[in-house]
């Protein structure tokens, strides 16, 4: 195990040689030639694909992926670079320990981002690695979003070495959170406009949006990038639908409206 006061963990040469590259199925390939080499080290800092060092622990594949590239592929991560302004306004809820927030939060030099993390572990994990980027314009905030202030609890429904370990809302089981209106956040901080919401809040997504629903009204958000999982994902685009937001996916570089939505996908909605 190293910390970050000593060196940065080295990766593998041929590894640091394909980090910057990009091509198709790239994190399953990598995982396959370099998975069993790094996962030894367990917890370190190491350089990510993002292009910094973060902490991470690569006994969890997972982690192992941000390590070798963008993390949730390269479509939406070029076309979020072209579409940020340097002084983008974003909301990251189920921030993590990052994986989406090490990228974007670079690209903001006048801009800032709200990480809504309620889950303690993770949290505690990215406050760990932004006290290294004071420079980063990230404020990060321990509650999650809903439609009205309120506790909950906040449940594991998977295990530490799933997707970045899963926590899903829950009225009876788990940790006792908070849950905060966005658009109250938002006002809190005179912020009248948000240039992207990343919302990947475990099956909670309504919720989460109808705390924002003066902001949908008006199209006050510009895009947003959500998880779109099962029937919960068409609950989520006919309830965007009817604030006039209308669901893009990702076909390499390319954007198309669907038909119809996969079982698992990730939905980019903008204002018709």
């Amino acid at each position: 195990m190293c910390n970050q006061a000593q060196d940065l963990y080295r990766l593998p040469l041929p590894l640091s040689w394909l980090q910057p590259i990009n091509f198709p199925h790239k994190l399953g390939i990598c995982e396959r030639l370099f998975g069993r080499a790094i996962a030894p080290q367990g917890i370190c800092w190491v350089k990510t694909g993002a292009g910094i060092p973060w902490k991470l622990d690569l006994a969890n594949p997972t982690h192992r992926w941000i390590v070798y590239g963008k993390y949730e592929g390269a479509s939406f991560i070029n076309w979020v670079r072209k579409f940020l302004a340097p002084d983008s306004i974003i909301v990251d809820s189920g921030a993590n320990i990052g994986q989406m927030l090490m990228y974007l939060a670079q690209w903001l030099p006048q801009g800032k981002i709200l990480a809504f993390e309620p889950g303690k572990e993770a949290a505690d994990w990215l406050e760990e690695c932004l006290a290294t980027y004071t420079n980063l314009p990230v404020e990060i905030l321990r509650v999650g979003l809903g439609a009205s202030p309120s506790q909950l609890r906040l449940q594991s429904i998977g295990e530490n070495f799933g997707h970045g370990a899963w926590n899903q809302v829950s009225e009876n089981e788990g940790d006792i959170i908070q849950v905060v209106r966005l658009a109250d956040e938002l006002a809190a901080r005179s912020i009248k406009t948000v240039d992207l919401w990343k919302l990947d809040v475990e099956g909670y997504e309504i919720p989460a949006l109808q705390g924002a629903e003066e902001l949908l009204k008006e199209q006050r958000i510009k895009a947003i990038y959500a998880e779109l999982i099962g029937s919960n994902g068409q609950r989520v685009r006919d309830y965007l639908k009817t604030f006039g937001y209308r669901c893009y996916l990702f076909d390499g570089n390319q954007l198309y409206i669907p038909s119809e939505l996969p079982s698992h996908t990730n939905g980019l909605f903008k204002p018709e």
